[in-house]
């Protein structure tokens, strides 16, 4: 049992499944900062917690409770990771940060972190922001155009409580830039925004859960020497300083990817027990259920397989992260894989799933839509995985590093992993790394690069960790399947091969497939009416009536 699953039942993160939208978008994302203050006060985490990415810190990113609402789980990774993790870090001995970091841990300040602008995402290491120092020690923060307003923390006031905010900037001394810095400004007191400070709302993310996201801009916001966090004579080495203060960027994109896993365990929970509910009429007049189906228990199955064997390899991701002793390189590109494989999965597995509940999968109130809409999210935070990805294969294939090699060259996952890479490799032999032929032949090929690499270490870690065999199996059978025509290239399947060994597998899973959804151990955090007869009848009576004869009276009184 989860510690928040008492949580789940909680008043707060019930939604009114016959209208979830009812409350208007500024009521539904001041709700979500509610929730994200119950799931702190539950985990009690301590700066040190954060710090240290204690094991409290990563099952923190690995509750199905961060399911429940796509908008508290962004407020509460922004509060703790991002801000908080990056104050713990430059605060040195200030005792004045150690009160904030007090008040943000509890609640009673809200934080955000302002790195990104309009115009500037990935290249955040040219934006545009200023703060110029000026002769009283003091700085100047400034919006010099549209494109240089930051893009797109949720900054404006909201349920009467200060914010504050980490915001990066251009240091200017003396006309000239010297990189680009954090530094620790007073956005707002929870009713209006500070002198020299705007926002202007964007409106919800289509499908998602609305955060309040903004546009902020500067107007030469005046801010005393303290603001800027750490010491200015340490900053003559520019892109390195930059680097250090993102760190907990790169702690986010493992994180927030962490997040993907319960994703996955609820939606192939839902799917999985509608697919015991539901039968159908076969041939002879009887009722059949239709998780007998191949084209039904299949994806099941694939989903189920993904959540066992992802958790393994999450647990491994962690634990490379966490080495101290290993390249800092080599710990990100690890992560760069754990991303790439978990965004895949989830992606394919929740649209799989979402067709298999038919039109109930179109419905938000069934969570397997809402929560493929929240998902797509996590590809673009904390680094778009496409870029991560290129970059990771481009200095691998340049040899800058290594990521550790496959315990077992002769598996399936190890073979296309040296294969694909090979065949990378000499794309690069044959032209520059900045040539338009690189850029056409190689980038394309990067995400499905880091993908065959973290496909090969996720086997690896469940094949360590004891996951059942059969699971392993399919989750290879599913990662062959993405790339059929190079195994069938290489002479390993046939077309007919395959299919068989799929088949066998999906029929020698079947028996456990009803204990392996159990063992998900979600069943608490699920609100989908379709799971079973009772939330179905329980679901349908909350729903808008209308009639037009006693008949209908009637027939409302049967339900």
């Amino acid at each position: 049992m989860r510690l928040s699953s008492s949580l789940a039942a909680d008043q707060l993160f019930s939604e009114p499944v016959s209208s979830p939208d009812a409350l208007d978008s500024r009521s539904r994302a001041e709700r979500a900062y509610l929730r994200a203050e119950a799931i702190a006060r539950l985990y009690c985490l301590s700066v040190e917690d954060i710090q240290s990415l204690s094991p409290k810190f990563w099952e923190l990113h690995n509750d199905p409770i961060l399911c429940a609402d796509g908008a508290a789980a962004t407020l509460l990774t922004i509060q703790y990771n991002l801000v908080v993790g990056t104050l713990a870090m430059l605060r040195g001995g200030r005792e004045d940060l150690k009160t904030l970091i007090d008040d943000l841990l509890s609640y009673r300040t809200i934080g955000q972190f302002c790195l990104t602008e309009v115009a500037h995402g990935l290249d955040a290491a040219n934006l545009e922001t200023t703060a110029t120092l000026l002769p009283d020690g003091s700085f100047d923060l400034h919006t010099p155009s549209e494109k240089a307003a930051k893009f797109m923390p949720p900054t404006i006031p909201v349920l009467g409580r200060p914010c504050i905010a980490i915001v990066y900037a251009q240091i200017i001394i003396e006309g000239v830039r010297k990189g680009v810095r954090p530094f620790l400004v007073t956005l707002n007191n929870g009713h209006s925004m500070n002198l020299g400070i705007s926002a202007r709302l964007l409106p919800p993310r289509h499908g998602s859960s609305p955060v309040n996201h903004s546009i902020t801009y500067f107007h030469h916001v005046r801010l005393p020497g303290t603001a800027l966090l750490g010491d200015l004579e340490t900053y003559g080495s520019g892109r390195e300083q930059f680097l250090l203060s993102i760190w907990r960027v790169g702690i986010g994109v493992l994180a927030l990817s962490s997040i993907l896993l319960p994703v996955i365990q609820l939606s192939a929970y839902v799917a999985g027990r509608y697919s015991f509910r539901r039968t159908v009429t076969d041939w002879q007049g009887s009722q059949v259920l239709i998780i007998t189906f191949p084209t039904q228990h299949i994806p099941v199955l694939t989903a189920i397989s993904q959540a066992f064997v992802l958790k393994a390899f999450n647990e491994y991701a962690i634990k490379v992260f966490l080495d101290d002793g290993t390249d800092y390189r080599v710990r990100h590109g690890v992560v760069a894989c754990f991303k790439a494989v978990m965004l895949r999965a989830s992606h394919r597995s929740l649209l799989a799933l979402s067709d298999r509940c038919g039109a109930q999968g179109l419905f938000g109130h069934n969570r397997i839509a809402s929560l493929f809409d929240e998902m797509r999210g996590i590809g673009i935070a904390e680094g778009d995985v496409l870029v991560l990805s290129i970059r990771l294969v481009s200095e691998l294939l340049l040899n800058r590093y290594s990521l550790p090699t496959p315990k077992d060259d002769t598996s399936l996952l190890g073979r296309y992993e040296i294969g694909i890479f090979d065949h990378l490799r000499s794309a690069i032999h044959t032209s520059n790394h900045r040539s338009s032929e690189f850029a056409s032949l190689v980038l394309p090929k990067c995400l499905n690069m880091a993908e065959a690499i973290g496909h090969r270490m996720a086997y690896e870690a469940a094949l360590s960790q004891g996951v059942p065999a059969v699971l392993i199996q399919i989750f290879v059978h599913d990662a062959v399947k993405e790339n059929l025509a190079w195994y069938i290239e290489q002479g390993l399947f046939t077309s007919e091969s395959f299919a068989r060994t799929g088949a066998a597998l999906y029929n020698l899973a079947l028996p456990d497939l009803e204990g392996w959804i159990e063992d998900l151990q979600v069943g608490p955090y699920v609100q989908a009416p379709i799971v079973s007869d009772c939330s179905w009848a329980q679901f349908v009576r909350q729903l808008d009536y209308y009639t037009g004869d006693t008949m209908g009276e009637r027939a409302r009184s049967m339900l």
